[in-house]
């Protein structure tokens, strides 16, 4: 790591100190410290997007929706259309017979891709909106 560490001390029940300790293991983290870093970045990220900010935000918007739904995918598309200036690529899966995924990569302020969320979230026969953002 390239920028200075200063050494802090965290007081943790022994429960979650075992299942850090855990995690650590399963996921092959070098220490429990880094461990710690990964975590605060997710917990960073978070704070800024819930915290209503208009920075610069990368992330992922996942739509979960019945596609047997008369109109959902000319619904779907022109949202997408209309916010392409935010939409980098977009994935469609299909996940069953009546199920379909589409996972679209954002990349924009805050309150752009909140409000493509929501947006999506409207559309009938779409069961689940899921959004995933990350800072740089």
């Amino acid at each position: 790591m390239s920028e200075d560490l200063d050494r802090i001390s965290l007081t943790l029940p022994s429960s979650m100190v075992d299942r850090l300790d855990g995690i650590v293991d399963e996921w092959e983290y070098a220490s429990r410290s880094e461990a710690i870093r990964d975590s605060l970045r997710d917990f960073f990220a978070t704070y800024e997007w819930e915290s209503g900010d208009e920075k610069h935000h990368h992330g992922t918007i996942v739509i979960v929706h019945d596609h047997h739904v008369s109109g959902i995918a000319d619904e779907l598309q022109t949202v997408q259309h209309e916010m392409a200036d935010i939409i980098t690529s977009v994935q469609h899966i299909h996940l069953s017979h009546d199920t379909c995924m589409e996972t679209l990569v954002v990349e924009g302020a805050g309150g752009k891709i909140t409000e493509l969320a929501n947006r999506l979230r409207a559309i009938g026969g779409v069961q689940q909106v899921k959004v995933v953002v990350v800072d740089e």
